[in-house]
């Protein structure tokens, strides 16, 4: 009588799957709490206060772009709970849950080329209010910042996509289709 061993789970998948739910709890967490921001900007209600006049037109383009971030807000609140969902499903080894993250994983690229660019638009918007409103109190432009900001949109690109593209390789190697085979 000849006994058959299951095939070997790489440790790999729990790591893997463990860690996607942890970041994605932490990630829904994060974008529950961005949108109370919301609303407190909402309260300076920049269009019909006496407020608006003094507020630079460039300010009021950051603020509109910024309310945009509340769709993108709520879009991360449901992308992140599907990411929770198959990262459990991978950890049981769900056929489907494998599916599920590697479509997680494109989207994240997806996902990086979006922020990234709703990140530059505010950030350029903003860099042009400090800018006139520093030369309007006799300085110069806010140069540090130009650098910072641009700095951390690039390094907010990549931490998007490298994540991204290393799981899209990962998910696809032969080992782990072969244990994560349940329907």
């Amino acid at each position: 009588m000849q006994t058959t061993t299951p095939p070997s789970r790489p440790l790999s998948i729990p790591v893997i799957g463990w860690s996607t739910v942890m970041a994605s709890v932490i990630m829904i967490a994060v974008d529950a709490i961005s949108l109370l921001s919301f609303n407190t900007l909402d309260s300076f209600n920049l269009d019909a206060s006496m407020l608006s006049q003094y507020v630079p037109q460039g300010m009021k383009k950051v603020m509109d772009l910024y309310s945009y971030s509340r769709v993108w807000t709520w879009y991360g609140i449901v992308f992140f709970g599907f990411a929770l969902v198959a990262g459990i499903q991978f950890v049981r080894l769900r056929a489907w849950g494998r599916k599920a993250l590697e479509i997680v994983c494109w989207v994240g690229i997806l996902n990086a080329l979006v922020d990234t660019t709703l990140s530059f638009l505010i950030w350029k918007n903003m860099q042009e209010t400090l800018s006139m409103a520093m030369r309007g109190m006799g300085g110069s432009q806010y140069s540090f910042i130009n650098p910072l900001g641009f700095f951390t949109i690039v390094l907010g690109f990549f931490l998007w996509i490298i994540p991204s593209v290393g799981m899209v390789i990962y998910l696809r190697r032969p080992v782990i289709r072969q244990a994560v085979s349940l329907p």
